[in-house]
């Protein structure tokens, strides 16, 4: 197969992917791909729907890289006051307490979040809450994790791998290199959800203030 056709049949499939996960909110989106590289483009209302775009993208299998340039499109009638009311009501509508208490300050239209949180894994969750409100262009993070510096890295390692342990995942071919609280990953799994699962897995665990994935799909 010559890599014309390889680039066609990656782009149906995450043409189909994201039709299936966004529906509707996926109608203007674009793409192409060339060489396994993906390029999106078009127009959707949500900060969130841009990125989860992307993210669908990425847990295809094939894909080497993405530039996004999808727009977010923006109502002048809304100001940062209702950002800063829905994003609020947004927060505390949640079950996990962790993040129900961010606290956001918005300045046109960028939303910043204040406070702290348990785990990389929260904070990963408070943007992608932020980011789901009408009208903001980005989210800046910054939070404090409340359970950084508790633990060595020895132990983040090991309580990585016993987390790993859990799933189906082949847990023995992820390494991991801990050095204060930032994680690297390294290795060879069976599919992109996978290296994906692993990565956040690795943020779930307290102690993490940083993930650098670098599993590989298995060829």
């Amino acid at each position: 197969m010559n890599k014309q056709n390889s680039d066609h049949i990656l782009e149906e499939i995450i043409k189909n992917r994201i039709h299936k996960n966004m529906q509707a909110s996926g109608m203007d989106i674009k793409l192409f791909c060339r060489d396994g590289h993906v390029h999106l483009s078009g127009i959707v209302d949500l900060l969130a729907e841009k990125k989860e775009a992307e993210e669908v993208a990425r847990q295809i299998d094939g894909v080497k890289s993405i530039d996004n340039k999808i727009t977010v499109a923006m109502d002048s009638n809304i100001t940062d006051k209702h950002i800063h009311k829905e994003a609020t009501e947004k927060f505390q509508q949640q079950e996990n307490q962790a993040v129900k208490g961010v606290g956001i300050k918005v300045n046109d239209g960028v939303v910043s979040l204040i406070g702290s949180v348990n785990t990389l894994k929260d904070v990963d969750l408070a943007m992608r809450i932020a980011a789901e409100n009408r009208g903001v262009k980005d989210v800046v993070n910054n939070l404090n994790i409340d359970s950084f510096g508790k633990y060595t890295d020895a132990s983040i390692s090991n309580r990585i791998l016993q987390s790993l342990s859990q799933t189906d995942i082949s847990y023995k071919d992820v390494h991991r290199e801990v050095s204060g609280g930032v994680v690297s990953l390294f290795g060879y799994l069976n599919s992109q959800q996978e290296v994906e699962l692993a990565k956040e897995i690795a943020m779930d665990v307290e102690g993490v203030k940083k993930v650098i994935n670098h599993l590989q799909v298995r060829k």
